[in-house]
């Protein structure tokens, strides 16, 4: 489906539930139809295939940062020690 499409996309730069309606909707069609109609439906289901190109995802406003684990026994305040 990638390859009807103008432009360099990949596949997961579609809409991957979108697709598999448009999938699913040729399959349950195909066998009621005529053997002289299925070229067309496959054109149709072709050229529905640019509705399905997502938008580029943006950027994240938070990146992704790795927590301490915390400690399983509870820390000691007063460092009476270390003085």
């Amino acid at each position: 489906m990638c390859n009807t499409l103008n432009g360099d996309y990949l596949p997961y730069q579609l809409s991957f539930n979108g697709a598999l309606a448009h999938i699913m909707r040729l399959i349950v069609g195909l066998p009621y139809s005529s053997p002289g109609a299925i070229p067309r439906q496959l054109e149709n289901f072709y050229s529905m295939s640019e509705s399905l190109i997502l938008e580029p995802r943006r950027e994240r406003s938070f990146p992704r940062v790795v927590k301490k684990k915390p400690s399983r026994y509870p820390r000691k305040n007063n460092a009476d020690h270390l003085k």
